[in-house]
């Protein structure tokens, strides 16, 4: 049986889970903080969540789990056939990751984590999330989901983004990245009406909940 290795206060880890769970494997969950330990660093060798534990051994980084994941199931895909919808599906995938997630990652000592950000990052992330969105914008489709009709890798990616991502603009800026495009937020009020994506929302907000008020000292 497959193991994922991370917690829910991860999008990322979300990222994956939410694949699995799309795909109907069967998986174990055990709960891992990123880590600098030399055992932990021999699975996952930046120390970072989510890693995956399988029978060949262990996998880590997002997209190379994702892909795994298809080439185990095709049968329920979460990628296209044609090959250039697929490279389309992933040029979706790399915008969310590199142009929104991670400009904004940059905040989330913060807005999560009780640290403090300074100025110069605060006026440097909105323009580069902003490039991003617009990116965004040109290559979604929106019909009804951001490659077109099916239910794809990046709406898995997208929508974990973005669940970061707005809180984050949300907090610094008073900024409402779901309304910087039209679609946006029927988007992702599509794909959380979907069954699993409602079920594991729940599960990601008690655990995040957990989490946060034990950072706090509540």
């Amino acid at each position: 049986m497959l193991k994922l290795y991370g917690f829910h206060v991860s999008n990322y880890f979300n990222m994956v889970k939410l694949a699995l769970l799309e795909k109907g494997f069967e998986f174990e969950e055990v709960h891992t903080y990123p880590s600098r330990e030399p055992q932990f660093l021999a699975t996952s060798p930046m120390g970072k969540i989510p890693c995956l534990e399988a029978r060949e051994g262990f996998l880590s980084e997002t997209s190379a789990i994702l892909e795994f994941l298809e080439d185990i199931i095709p049968e329920v895909p979460l990628l296209p056939v044609d090959p250039f919808a697929r490279a389309k599906v992933r040029e979706l995938m790399k915008v969310c990751e590199l142009y929104i997630e991670l400009p904004a990652r940059r905040l989330y000592t913060g807005v999560f984590f009780g640290g403090n950000n300074a100025q110069q990052t605060i006026d440097e992330v909105r323009p580069e999330v902003e490039r991003g969105l617009s990116a965004l914008a040109r290559l979604a489709r929106f019909n009804p989901y951001l490659a077109g009709e099916d239910f794809s890798y990046a709406d898995i990616v997208a929508y974990h983004t973005f669940s970061a991502v707005e809180k984050t603009m949300q907090v610094v800026y008073g900024w409402s990245v779901l309304d910087e495009i039209p679609e946006l937020r029927q988007w992702r009020d599509t794909v959380s009406q979907r069954p699993i994506v409602a079920d594991l929302d729940k599960t990601i907000a008690t655990e995040r909940d957990a989490f946060f008020s034990q950072q706090r000292g509540e």
